[in-house]
């Protein structure tokens, strides 16, 4: 006995390999809508809007700083598994000093240089401190040769100030404007009072021993 499922029932038919047939069917990007896509075919084509599914399959992440006080990290929130802590001294491994906003971008560094701030520019500036350096060494070269042509002069000049041993505490230098010679042996011409002779190594003097000055002294 028949039933109406045995008049309804479509046989299977042979399928036409692909090969035989002149077909395509292929997807691109909407070029009017940014999250759509659009399928061609031989037969016709249409765009779909992907941008309820994105919406849809969308998820969270968090970036933020941790602890609130004196934060030491950067705390990454994935989508899913355990929290990522991204530390400052990692990143710092990334960051390059000369890139930082308050950085001059102008004036590169060059060999010996460090970065002093500029408080009119708000800017930290390249300094050629390799070079002051060397310029303050030859500058305290030059100080400690002139120091120690001076502590001779002073030693000189302490050696002639300094009174002899007995003298009163109170002595002082003495100031003048004439020559005092003393010399047992000077010669004198009785007739004209000439000075024929004369040991000028020992006496007090005020000026050059080759000039006679007005109320020179000889004590013989």
């Amino acid at each position: 006995m028949s039933t109406v499922e045995d008049f309804n029932r479509i046989e299977d038919c042979n399928k036409i390999d692909s090969q035989c047939i002149e077909a395509y069917a292929d997807f691109d990007f909407d070029p009017e809508n940014s999250t759509g896509i659009c399928l061609h075919t031989s037969w016709g084509g249409n765009c779909l809007d992907l941008a309820g599914i994105v919406k849809e399959a969308e998820t969270c992440t968090t970036l933020y700083l941790s602890p609130e006080e004196n934060p030491n990290c950067l705390v990454y929130e994935p989508e899913c598994g355990d929290n990522i802590c991204i530390h400052g001294d990692d990143i710092s491994r990334i960051i390059s000093m000369t890139k930082l906003k308050d950085v001059d971008q102008i004036a590169s560094p060059t060999n010996g240089s460090v970065y002093m701030y500029n408080a009119t520019t708000k800017l930290f500036e390249p300094f050629d401190l390799q070079t002051a350096l060397s310029n303050l060494g030859v500058s305290v070269q030059n100080i400690n040769a002139a120091l120690a042509n001076y502590e001779s002069r002073f030693t000189n000049i302490e050696n002639k100030l300094t009174p002899p041993d007995g003298a009163p505490l109170d002595v002082k230098v003495v100031f003048g404007n004439i020559n005092d010679y003393s010399d047992p042996n000077v010669v004198i011409s009785e007739g004209s009072g000439t000075v024929t002779t004369l040991d000028k190594t020992h006496g007090l003097y005020t000026h050059a021993l080759t000039d006679n000055a007005y109320g020179d002294q000889i004590f013989g």
